[in-house]
Order: structure tokens, then C-alpha cells, then sequence
């Protein structure tokens, strides 16, 4: 029994030494990241004419961003998990809407899953298991790459993108048919095998299992980056860009494969790297670009982290707490909101 105890201990501070060295690598490559954007800010664009294109600026089609962002495209993301999380525990959408505040302002403040830890926690309060709630999570990513892949599709005929840059789209819809079949073998494996992790995770994936419930979740999904698609056009206007609805699709895409990988808290810096980067190769500058990029986030994360938070604090959920809980769900294996 001592010897269990030994290695028990033994595995334990192995995994603290491992989630400390995880959190340090975090951190340099958040700083990294950080220099590089603002070594771009500083020797690659035009200070005064960013003041200018950000001064300039249509502020009444940012507050409408905002606004839409808050009482459209939230409570519709709210709705499509409500129907994910339906065959295990039917919760009000009024909930749900404020877990979705919560896991946003967690994520724009905490790098990794954290959100996913916040909005697995609050939802554990109403019954559902952890696990189950994980499903979920793994559903929505991929639907959302289903989608993105669906949206990418014309971008190489119709925009003159770098070969690397069909490339990486080609890729997405490699991944959203291999998530796809990955969802389907992990609810067959589940009900094929009642007990363990996979039976407890499958139970996430129960929607699939109806064919109307699944199709009505990928027309929330489509409607739902159709707005997003909508928010950036209204920012390519505010910044005097003039909006395409495939250069507004391309800045989406962007953005959200560099939020594949999450290195900054709220992807700062990365965020606007993505929308730069997709505005410059549709015929904008790079100072239109930024102005893009820094409008479409700031309109998300400063509203989603100030009413996320008062959830937060309501619900009691502290920062130790999430930590733990994002080292523990399963990791997303794909983009997401």
C-alpha cells in the first residue's frame, strides 16, 4: 500500500510540474506573441494613419455590432447548445445565455480552455455531468468547422489567395470531415459501451441520434457565422474598407485558425493579426486591417467580459477552480466562438 501512496504522490507532482511548465511556456509564448504584433505596429504600418482610420471610424455601426452581437448571435448560440444539451437535461435558455457570458469573459481573460471549465461547471450545477457537458463542447467545434469549411469552399475562385492560403482551407474541410466521423464513432462507441469516459462523453453527442435535431443545429450554426460574417462587413464599413461578403468570410477564417491556438488571454494580439493579415491579401491596408480586427474583437470582448464577470462573481466561481477544471476537459479539436 505504501508503494501505491509513493507512486500516486510521485504522479501527482509529475502532473503539477507539467501543468507549471505548461503555464510558463504560456506565458513566454504569449509575451512572444505580443512583441511580434507590436514590432509589426511599430516598423509595419503607418501610426498616423491607423489614428486617422480609427479616429475616423463610424462608432454607430460598431454600437450596432455590439448590440447585435449581444441580442442576436448570443441567444442564438445559447439556443443551439440548449438543443445539444436536450436529451440529457433541458435547461431555460435564460441560463444558458448567461453560462455563454461567463465562458466568453473567462476565455478573453484566461488563455486555453477555461471558458470550456466555466460553462462545464455552471451546467454541472443543473445535473449535467462533466463529461456530457465536454460532448457538447466537441459538437459545437464540429459543427463550427463544418460550417467554416462549407463558407471556405468558394474563397480560392473567387479571391486572389496565396497557394499556402488554399492550402490551410483545404485543410479545414479535411478536418471538418474527419470531426464529423470522429462524432459519429465516439456516439456509436458510446452506445455500444455503457460504462467509461467514452460512454459519458458520448452522451454530448446524443443529438445525433435525431435526424431533425441535428439538422436544426447546423441551420443555427450556418445562421450563426452568417452573422459573424455580417458583424466584420459592418466593421470593413466603419473603417471606410469597402465590404465583400468573400473578403468578410476570409477574415473570419482567419481569425478563427489563429484562435486555434490559445496564447494570449482573449487571443489579443493574435486576434488582429488574423484580421490584418485576411483584409491586406482582399486589397486593404494594413492600417484598415488592424482597424478591422481591433474594432470586430473590442466590440465582443469588452461586453462579453464585463457582463460574463457579474455572472461569474453571482455563480461563485473562482479562478483556481477554473484552472483545475481546464486542465481536466478534454481538449477542442478544432477552431471555435
Amino acid at each position: 500500500m505504501a508503494v501505491r501512496d509513493g507512486d500516486c504522490g510521485e504522479h501527482v507532482a509529475t502532473r503539477v510540474s507539467w501543468q507549471r511548465a505548461k503555464t510558463i511556456a504560456r506565458c513566454i509564448a504569449s509575451v512572444a506573441v505580443l512583441a511580434a504584433c507590436g514590432y509589426y505596429l511599430a516598423t509595419r504600418t503607418d501610426r498616423p494613419a491607423l489614428a486617422r482610420v480609427l479616429g475616423h471610424a463610424d462608432y454607430w455601426l460598431v454600437l450596432a455590432m455590439a448590440v447585435g452581437h449581444l441580442v442576436v448571435l448570443l441567444p442564438l448560440k445559447a439556443w443551439r447548445w440548449a438543443l445539444m444539451l436536450a436529451p440529457i437535461r433541458k435547461l431555460p435558455l435564460r441560463s444558458l445565455y448567461a453560462y455563454m457570458l461567463a465562458g466568453s469573459a473567462v476565455s478573453n481573460l484566461v488563455p486555453a480552455r477555461a471558458g470550456y471549465a466555466a460553462r462545464a461547471l455552471l451546467v454541472r450545477r443543473d445535473g449535467v455531468p462533466l463529461a456530457a457537458a465536454a460532448g457538447t463542447f466537441l459538437l459545437e467545434e464540429i459543427y463550427n468547422v463544418l460550417v467554416l469549411a462549407v463558407l471556405a469552399l468558394p474563397l480560392p475562385w473567387v479571391l486572389p489567395l496565396p497557394p499556402r492560403v488554399s492550402g490551410t482551407l483545404r485543410l479545414v474541410a479535411v478536418g471538418a470531415v474527419l470531426g464529423i466521423a470522429a462524432a459519429f464513432w465516439l456516439a456509436a462507441a458510446g452506445r455500444a459501451r455503457p460504462t467509461g469516459l467514452v460512454a459519458r462523453v458520448s452522451k454530448g453527442l446524443a443529438l445525433l441520434s435525431s435526424t431533425r435535431s441535428a439538422a436544426i443545429v447546423l441551420l443555427q450554426s450556418f445562421a450563426m457565422w452568417l452573422l459573424d460574417v455580417g458583424q466584420i462587413l459592418l466593421a470593413m464599413a466603419a473603417v471606410g474598407m469597402r465590404p465583400g461578403f468573400f473578403a468578410a468570410t476570409l477574415v473570419l477564417l482567419f481569425i478563427n485558425l489563429v484562435n486555434a491556438v490559445p496564447a494570449t488571454p482573449g487571443q489579443v494580439g493574435l486576434f488582429e493579426a488574423g484580421a490584418t493579415a485576411a483584409c491586406v491579401i482582399a486589397g486593404a491596408t494594413p492600417e484598415q486591417g488592424i482597424a478591422v480586427g481591433v474594432l470586430y474583437h473590442m466590440m465582443q470582448l469588452i461586453p462579453e467580459t464585463v457582463l460574463g464577470a457579474l455572472v461569474l462573481a453571482r455563480n461563485a466561481l473562482g479562478r483556481r477552480k477554473l484552472r483545475t477544471m481546464a486542465t481536466s476537459l478534454p481538449p477542442p479539436p478544432v477552431p471555435g466562438v
